[in-house]
């Protein structure tokens, strides 16, 4: 079943939320960032969340977002392809982080109704933040029992880059625990080391004996990096990507991906491991399937070029 009422208005243009309902779960999905507000399993609202659309727009940073063109850091905000160097915009020093100064994050969706979900697209223009190719990019949600699939495409009219991912922030516990004493694995033997800028040295390293060894699962506030949060990617064995489980709740959740890789965050909120007491307050750790940071610009690490006129696909799937 879908709904769909007025959530508030960005910029005088009205926001719409779309409700997608399965097996004791529900989805709601915003026509601006294509943002998931809510994502409800067995009563507990499990993502981060904020209460009007004026508060996305205003302070909401990436929360729940779809990412575009390219998830994640670029160095120096350039890259080269077929021989021509792009210049990007630049919105984290002099890198691009998370497609640029537009982005993807606060456009709104042209919103089609499909079985069991819904269809969001967006056209972003040749040059937008400096991309190459007029791009026909497009998100689904789709909702069955208790599986939510995101599913991506984009058919562009030039040779591009293109590396979407959803940046969600989950706390398995909802507002009655504690975001980093939930229970994680990540099913990764190596990850990509960085400098301070946060840009891969262009290696992957072994995660044995080191914070970033989540393969046996762990209290996700066990081990300190030398940031003192996680702000790192973790490159997939294959398409299981994590298991996240409750303390407190109890809840569990399945991620998949078809993407190369999954960046984690636990640097949300005021203070992450405290308790969300507010829904408008909630925190939670950002779990982003992915390819690399930098990776067009690197080395041994898959390239994310998306050829002209040919459609590229990519899913993240959930499971409770």
């Amino acid at each position: 079943m879908i709904t769909k009422e007025i959530f508030g208005k960005v910029d005088g243009k009205e926001v719409y939320k779309y409700t997608l309902t399965g097996d004791n779960v529900s989805v709601d999905v915003l026509d601006f960032g294509a943002i998931v507000q809510s994502l409800y399993v067995d009563g507990v609202n499990i993502v981060r969340s904020f209460e009007s659309a004026e508060d996305y727009k205003l302070r909401g940073g990436y929360a729940c977002v779809v990412v575009g063109r390219v998830a994640n850091r670029i160095a120096k905000a350039k890259f080269t392809l077929n021989g021509q160097e792009y210049q990007l915009t630049k919105n984290e020093g002099d890198n691009q982080l998370h497609g640029g100064l537009q982005g993807f994050h606060h456009k709104f969706y042209e919103v089609e109704e499909i079985e069991n979900g819904l269809k969001m697209t967006y056209i972003s223009p040749d040059g937008e933040d400096g991309y190459p190719g007029r791009l026909v990019f497009t998100v689904e949600f789709i909702l069955t029992g208790r599986t939510l699939s995101v599913e991506y495409s984009a058919v562009s009219d030039k040779d591009t880059v293109w590396a979407p991912t959803h940046h969600f922030y989950f706390n398995m516990n909802g507002p009655i625990g504690y975001a980093n004493s939930n229970h994680l694995t990540i099913y990764s033997d190596y990850y990509p080391p960085v400098d301070k800028e946060l840009i891969p040295l262009g290696y992957k390293a072994d995660v044995s004996g080191t914070p970033f060894d989540f393969r046996k699962g762990k209290r996700i506030d066990q081990d300190k990096t030398e940031l003192g949060i996680y702000d790192h990617n973790f490159m997939l064995n294959g398409e299981h990507a994590a298991t996240m489980l409750g303390d407190v709740s109890g809840l569990k959740m399945e991620i998949y991906t078809d993407m190369p890789a999954m960046q984690m965050y636990t640097g949300a909120g005021k203070e992450e491991t405290r308790r969300a007491e507010k829904i408008s307050d909630r925190g939670g750790v950002a779990l982003e399937p992915q390819f690399a940071p930098n990776a067009i610009n690197m080395d041994g690490f898959e390239k994310p070029i998306l050829k002209a006129n040919e459609e590229k696909r990519h899913y993240i799937r959930l499971e409770f």
